[in-house]
């Protein structure tokens, strides 16, 4: 069972984000962690955004907090969102590009402590965060899914080497199902 769900978006991707969690059912027996780029001049308090009736429980995380299922964990503005050993960890330390909280930072945590459970999902289109770490969860055996849209049309490829770095390429109202399909899918590499 892939049961640890990783999602992030560039700046502008709050709806596109709060879409995505709006489809997804609020008992899903996973755990989400959610990063999304926001500039000084505009924060944006997802946990808020992400917080309606009927769905998972968004806050922000907490560094130390025990991981638990049913519940979505957002990057606090200005750290890093990490999760090791079952815990979420936040640092402003480690940065691989030029954005805090990374997309890329929170994908590899996750691909390097809980490999094939891991679903991985990127919206919309950031050309500078989240490639790596799509990669990241692909090579340690978890699922990928990218947003299709006027602005990434095509599967994002890695930079060095081509290869295609999404199981799934999907619109944004299919992009909930596919990770459904994937968190229910019986792959003996997830267990």
């Amino acid at each position: 069972m892939r049961d640890i769900i990783v999602i992030g978006a560039p700046t502008g991707g709050g709806a596109a984000l709060a879409h995505v969690v709006g489809k997804l059912p609020a008992n899903l027996d996973a755990s989400m962690f959610a990063v999304l780029h926001t500039t000084p001049d505009n924060p944006i308090l997802l946990a808020d955004v992400l917080n309606a009736p009927g769905r998972m429980r968004a806050a922000e995380a907490l560094h130390g907090e025990p991981v638990t299922r049913r519940r979505i964990y957002v990057a606090a503005d200005g750290k890093h969102l990490l999760i090791r050993d079952g815990k979420v960890h936040l640092s402003i330390n480690g940065q691989r590009t030029s954005h805090r909280p990374s997309i890329d930072v929170l994908f590899c945590s996750a691909a390097e402590t809980y490999k094939a459970r891991v679903v991985g999902v990127l919206l919309l289109h950031s050309r500078d965060d989240g490639a790596t770490g799509l990669d990241a969860i692909h090579r340690a055996g978890g699922r990928t899914v990218t947003h299709r849209n006027e602005l990434m049309p095509d599967e994002p490829k890695h930079p060095a080497t081509g290869e295609i770095l999404c199981d799934q390429h999907l619109p944004l109202d299919r992009i909930a199902k596919g990770v459904l399909a994937y968190v229910q899918e019986d792959d003996k590499n997830a267990g």
